[in-house]
């Protein structure tokens, strides 16, 4: 999917937020989402989410569902041993200035079996980043997940 694409259908969903259709968050939780968000001003606002994607054996993302990050830390359930596309969002808007914008983070991820998936996602003063590091539960290590296109998809 075009980047310019995926953004213009990311910024429609956020605006329109009543269309979205929440994931169903049914498997096992295996991603911990941990959300920050200051917009810097009492008059602006920030909101977070992640779209969930299923990522088929021809590389296709087929939307399965939103999850709102509206609140300090969310677990969520993604398939094991398959690609997801996960693709946060954050969505600011200035009433005093009248300004909206919207941002993404975009990244393929395939979660291993055993493994928890702990998410920093924030956003202050105007600056997001998105953290996800990968972490056995019987052991003390984690390390950073690189962050992949879409397009590695096909190279894998």
């Amino acid at each position: 999917m075009p980047r310019d694409l995926t953004a213009l259908i990311l910024a429609a969903s956020l605006s329109a937020s009543c269309s979205l259709r929440p994931y169903p968050n049914t498997l096992e939780k295996n991603l911990y989402i941990r959300t920050e968000t200051k917009s810097g001003s009492f008059l602006s606002t920030v909101r977070t989410a992640v779209n969930v994607y299923r990522v088929d054996a021809s590389c296709r993302a087929q939307y399965e569902g939103t999850v709102e990050l509206n609140s300090p830390s969310v677990f969520v359930g993604i398939p094991l041993g398959r690609p997801s596309y996960l693709v946060f969002n954050f969505a600011s808007s200035s009433f005093l200035a009248n300004t909206r914008s919207t941002i993404s983070y975009e990244t393929l991820l395939t979660p291993r079996a055993g493994y928890i998936y702990d998410v920093k996602v924030n956003y202050i003063d105007n600056i997001y980043g998105v953290i996800i590091r990968e972490t056995h539960p019987q052991g003390p290590l984690s390390r950073e997940v690189e962050r992949r296109d879409l397009s590695v998809c096909n190279a894998s």
